[in-house]
């Protein structure tokens, strides 16, 4: 693509291929960096644009760059938001984490706010990128189909309009409208295998080791993914349950009912429903798992935030890593709580906490209220559920229907549905 054929018209276009009609109102993640600012100018006259810029907090330039973004954004008449990371940073895999982190942020952001879009300005180059990094770690057809067009965030969905789109083609429209941009040293500094591999590619040392060729392959291989996930989607149908408790069940059955990779693809999506609703786990840890549930002696084992157990002798239960479950908070009127559940509370919440059931709140209702202990939800299962307490103890459990009081009145949405697009 020249970078005249990247126009306005055309990226429109492929947001309205994938499913954003045209003037919606969508959220876009601007970094300041030249990818971002150019969806943001590609997007601002074509639809209801709100810019989201997450500060880190990372490096001392991060919040002044935010502000800057918000300069150029009244420049526009588009409005801005500075979301910040809060909270102590991660010493290891920062990478990973802030990209959970800015995730996280900007989606929530756009429930509270009613927009049901977010653009993100992945390009043809972060997608081959993408597709070597998961070959080296070994990923299957899933994985090395790269990065997803549009992918759900809990209500939300995200978008990336810019796949087929080479970087060059990006800095080129800027290039040509004077429109400058934040470098951001990190993506320059060779401690990350995905600068090392954009440097590869560079001055690839196989010819046709290119962009272009490997988001093909990527294309391609989608091809493969949806005729997989159409069949997964099946097996899933046949042999599953999902509850709006956040578990569910397999049959010991499933796991010879049809062939291997269709059983390791819905394992994995049980274990990103019961888990963490980000990622499925890696290949390795996975056929490591459905080698276990074949063995009769097997008792049980966690994998990304799921926790996983025999249940009756011929079913799997699939359910929260308590662990993994968030600490306790103030109950707020609105929380989107462990990254599974909707919780909107009404009266006056001071004084009240949020957290997991427990074994505390598990034992208060075995002995006081043993009625609302019902036989479908296991006691695995009801410790990891949202539970209001307050200094005397427990107060409200949504999910089993019990409350002592009347001051406040809490309502749960279970937010997350077996097999969405990773």
């Amino acid at each position: 693509m020249k970078s005249s054929d990247l126009t306005e018209a055309l990226v429109e276009a492929e947001m309205v291929r994938l499913g954003v009609p045209a003037g919606n109102r969508v959220a876009i993640g601007v970094s300041g960096g030249a990818d971002s600012t150019a969806l943001l100018l590609l997007l601002h006259e074509r639809f209801d644009v709100t810019v989201l810029t997450v500060d880190h907090g990372l490096r001392t330039a991060s919040t002044g760059e935010a502000v800057s973004v918000g300069a150029f954004c009244e420049s526009l008449s588009v409005p801005h938001h500075i979301l910040t990371w809060e909270g102590e940073k991660p010493s290891a895999n920062i990478q990973a984490e802030a990209r959970n982190a800015r995730y996280n942020l900007m989606s929530r952001w756009c429930r509270e706010n009613n927009v049901a879009y977010l653009a993100v300005a992945h390009h043809m180059d972060d997608q081959a990128e993408t597709v070597l990094l998961r070959l080296a770690r070994g990923s299957g057809v899933y994985g090395l189909a790269g990065m997803a067009s549009t992918r759900e965030l809990e209500n939300v969905t995200l978008v990336r309009p810019l796949l087929a789109t080479p970087k060059s083609d990006l800095i080129d429209y800027l290039e040509e409208r004077s429109i400058p941009w934040i470098e951001d040293p990190s993506n320059r500094s060779t401690a990350y295998d995905r600068v090392r591999i954009r440097q590869m590619l560079a001055d690839p040392p196989v010819e046709g080791l290119r962009s272009r060729r490997l988001a093909a392959t990527a294309s391609r291989l989608r091809r493969s993914r949806d005729a997989l996930e159409y069949y997964e989607a099946r097996w899933l149908e046949a042999y599953a349950q999902s509850f709006n408790t956040g578990h569910a069940v397999l049959s010991y059955e499933a796991l010879s009912s049809a062939p291997e990779e269709i059983v390791l693809r819905g394992v994995a999506e049980l274990c990103r429903f019961a888990g963490n609703g980000d990622y499925v786990p890696r290949m390795e840890r996975l056929e490591r798992l459905c080698t276990e549930l074949r063995n009769a002696a097997f008792r049980g084992q966690t994998l990304i935030g799921a926790q996983i157990v025999p249940l009756d002798g011929d079913r799997f239960l699939f359910c929260r890593e308590a662990a993994q479950l968030p600490s306790p908070s103030d109950l707020t009127s609105y929380i989107h709580w462990d990254n599974r559940y909707k919780l909107i509370a009404t009266g006056n919440l001071d004084g009240y906490k949020l957290k997991q059931l427990g074994p505390e709140g598990w034992l208060y209702l075995k002995k006081s209220a043993p009625e609302f202990l019902v036989l479908d939800v296991k006691r695995v299962v009801a410790m990891s559920l949202p539970a209001i307490f307050d200094a005397s103890g427990l107060q409200v459990v949504p999910h089993l229907g019990y409350s002592r009081t009347n001051a406040i009145a809490v309502s749960v949405t279970h937010t997350r549905e077996v097999l969405t697009k990773k």
